[in-house]
Order: C-alpha cells, then sequence, then structure tokens
C-alpha cells in the first residue's frame, strides 16, 4: 500500500502540470473562434478598382541586393512567350488549340499563396483548438497552427507558396509568424526568399463585421527597413462558402477548344 500510495501521489503534479499547460493554451487562443468565417477584400481608398487597392502602399524600401532579385524577376516575367502563351484568336468549335490563360487550367496558388495576400476572391477562415485553416476561394489552402509548435529547419523544409505558420493570440489580435515562403515577389515592390520572415495581425473589429491584416515583411538582406501594409476585408453574410475552383465549367467560355460566337 505504501509504494501505491505514494506513486499517487507522484503523479498528482504531473496532472496539474498537463492540466495547466490545456488552460493556459485555451486562454492562448480564446476568443479565435470570431476568426471563423468568410471574408472579402475591400477598398478603404475608393480606388474604384481591384488593381488600385494597393496604389497607396508605401513602397518596399529594399537593399541593393533585394533591388537586383526584385528586379531579375521581373525580367523573367515579362520575357516573350511562345504562341502558345499569346494566342488569342477565335477558334471554330473542334479545333483544337493550347489554352493557357483559361481559369479552369489551373493556376498558379496550388501552394497557399491567396491564403497569406488574398485577392478579389473571398477567403474562408476555419478555426480548431490547433490550428487556423485560411481557404482561398481558388485551390489551395494554408495552415495556421496553434498549438505551441516551433518552426521547422529550413534546411529540411521545403518552400512553399504559403510557407510555415505559427500563431498565437496577444491582446485580441492573432499573431502569425511565418517563414519557408517560396521566392518570389511582394505586394508594393517587395521580393521575399525562404528566409524572410512575415509577421501577420489578425485585428478584428468590436462587432466582428470588419478584419484588418497587418503585414510586417523582414529580412535584413532584402529590405532597408522592414515592409508593413494592411488588408481590409468585410465579413460576408451568413450561408456564404468560398469555392474550391474558381471558374463555371458550364460556361461555353471555358470549354478549352470552343470559343462562342457573339450572343444577340
Amino acid at each position: 500500500m505504501k509504494v501505491t500510495v505514494v506513486a499517487a501521489v507522484a503523479m498528482i503534479p504531473l496532472a496539474t502540470v498537463a492540466l495547466a499547460q490545456r488552460s493556459a493554451q485555451a486562454q492562448a487562443t480564446a476568443g479565435i473562434e470570431r476568426l471563423e468565417g468568410d471574408w472579402v477584400r475591400v477598398d478603404p481608398n475608393a480606388s474604384g478598382a481591384f488593381d488600385g487597392l494597393t496604389s497607396k502602399f508605401t513602397p518596399a524600401s529594399l537593399t541593393s541586393e533585394g533591388a537586383a532579385a526584385a528586379a531579375a524577376m521581373r525580367q523573367r516575367q515579362n520575357a516573350p512567350r511562345g504562341p502558345a502563351y499569346t494566342e488569342n484568336k477565335p477558334h471554330n468549335p473542334g479545333d483544337p488549340y493550347i489554352v493557357v490563360s483559361r481559369p479552369c487550367g489551373g493556376g498558379a496558388f496550388g501552394g497557399g499563396d491567396l491564403g497569406i495576400n488574398p485577392d478579389s476572391g473571398a477567403i474562408h477562415l476555419v478555426v480548431s483548438k490547433d490550428e487556423m485553416i485560411v481557404g482561398p476561394e481558388r485551390n489551395g489552402i494554408r495552415r495556421i497552427y496553434l498549438d505551441g509548435r516551433k518552426h521547422p529547419d529550413l534546411s529540411r523544409w521545403t518552400p512553399t507558396g504559403s510557407g510555415h505558420s505559427v500563431g498565437r493570440f496577444e491582446n485580441g489580435e492573432l499573431v502569425v509568424d511565418t517563414i519557408g515562403i517560396v521566392p518570389g515577389g511582394v505586394v508594393a515592390g517587395g521580393y521575399r526568399t525562404p528566409e524572410t520572415r512575415l509577421t501577420e495581425r489578425f485585428i478584428l473589429s468590436a462587432n466582428g463585421s470588419h478584419l484588418t491584416i497587418e503585414y510586417r515583411w523582414e529580412d535584413p538582406k532584402i529590405y532597408q527597413t522592414p515592409h508593413v501594409y494592411r488588408y481590409e476585408l468585410d465579413r460576408l453574410p451568413e450561408g456564404s462558402y468560398a469555392f474550391e475552383q474558381w471558374c463555371d465549367a458550364s460556361d461555353p467560355a471555358e470549354q478549352e477548344s470552343v470559343t462562342p460566337p457573339p450572343q444577340p
């Protein structure tokens, strides 16, 4: 009996610690469930067009290395392309041709890119106790881990469009730390590498109808000062949802070898 009693007593502190850890984790994410739902970007600057939403953002302040990398990226993007990319003439039904510009042909967002910088399509946030899923209204999702895990060693991480994200709650705001994103451009003239660190703050309005996401890109090789900007989003009505694909395959314009005649 003495051995049994001693063992039981020894287990009490361990159980207490585990309970305290679970309680601390629950308190750390309390309120995050209010982020769940559907969101779409809005035009706070009255630019009148999606392309103008970032027109008033402060341009990124790049180092010489960052500017060279961004210039090389733009040169690659603007390089001449073959006829498969530029042909846009009408075709008769049954006349096959290569289509690379139709939405149904897929896109560049399979790695969850739009989960970081949403465009004109809506995003859907799904919240659980251990993670938040960002589902853009296209293919690809983004995971934000809330279970206290650390970032992986980048030498053993394959960069993706959404990188590796971990989140925590601070003063009612979700703070997300991300690394491991594929090299590429950043809003307002920025650039990134897998080592570039992105910190986002998800700031929900008091009534829960408006969401501000503050972005802060930091990388001493790329930026002279942190590159900061904000996205503004409104909550969509209850019952809204994000499509897995953004095209309508029943639309004749999406049928790859058919271009319908003008309609009266």
